[in-house]
């Protein structure tokens, strides 16, 4: 079945894909023409379905082979709507943006990064890719999807984003793919975040104070500077400013991810200015450049 999500006037699939070329991690996926994003997606009904999502003129065109319920129907266009981030208005951003020289060159892809269906697949994420060796974070991932999600009645090579009690399940499967250390303290995250679920709810709320999200983030979880960067930016809160520089693997040639050459001063007072949009300008940056 399929049917059609509104998205915003400005808004372009085909420049969120090419933006996102560093989040493009399992159970994502593209077509060849990097037009079309694909997913796998284990649903409150414990059905899993693979979701197609290309633009068309009237919208979002979702496509899912199997038959759906209306509660599913809406869970998937919920969900479409949060990983897409359709709810966020960034025309205020852009308009500004146009008008620095610098920053204006960055602006070809737009300003949406892709994120996770659920705050908590956008943790472990950061956790993995924040603590892994260079090129090894998406690999990491993609082993944890294929041996731990449901996989798709019709293709069982394809799987979901596992769910917090199948990561609390498979301790000794945790260590053996990411180190005894690093499958530990996922084993913990997925653990907090099934006991303080409901904390973790109240901080998608776009109200909040900042520094209340930070409180929490770091008390419940102990989150790093590089980890809590990714999670800020899962939670649209671009009035975070980060001070360390994250570096995975920079396939993009117009990401900001890379060596970085500048210190936390020199981020921060670049970041200042661009308030409450500095953390988005953090993403989008070229920190590699002399002009930095």
């Amino acid at each position: 079945m399929h049917w059609i999500l509104s998205s915003p006037n400005n808004f372009s699939l085909t420049r969120t894909i090419q933006r996102s070329q560093d989040f493009l991690l399992p159970p994502f996926g593209v077509n060849q023409a990097q037009e079309q994003l694909e997913r796998v997606e284990r649903l409150a009904s414990k059905h899993t379905v693979a979701l197609l999502i290309s633009q068309v003129p009237a919208g979002l065109h979702l496509e899912v082979h199997q038959h759906l319920t209306g509660a599913e129907t809406e869970e998937i266009s919920r969900k479409t709507w949060r990983m897409l981030r359709l709810g966020e208005n960034f025309t205020p951003f852009l308009l500004r943006a146009r008008e620095d020289p610098l920053l204006r060159r960055r602006m070809r892809q737009g300003a949406r990064f892709l994120r996770g269906a659920t705050f908590f697949e956008d943790l472990v994420k950061a956790l993995i890719l924040s603590h892994s060796p260079q090129n090894w974070g998406a690999q990491r991932i993609a082993w944890l999807v294929d041996r731990l999600g449901d996989s798709l009645p019709s293709n069982p090579t394809r799987h979901a984003f596992p769910t917090p009690q199948q990561f609390l399940w498979n301790q000794t499967l945790l260590n053996e793919i990411l180190g005894h250390a690093l499958g530990q303290t996922l084993h913990a995250l997925a653990e907090r975040f099934r006991s303080h679920s409901d904390k973790f709810e109240t901080l998608i709320h776009p109200r909040l104070p900042l520094k209340a999200v930070e409180t929490c983030l770091t008390r419940l979880l102990g989150l790093d500077d590089k980890m809590l960067a990714l999670a800020m930016l899962a939670l649209g809160r671009y009035d975070y400013l980060p001070t360390a520089l994250y570096a995975p693997q920079a396939r993009d040639p117009g990401c900001s991810l890379g060596t970085p050459r500048v210190g936390s001063e020199e981020i921060l007072a670049r970041l200042r200015p661009w308030q409450p949009w500095g953390g988005l300008v953090y993403w989008l940056w070229d920190w590699t450049a002399r002009t930095a």
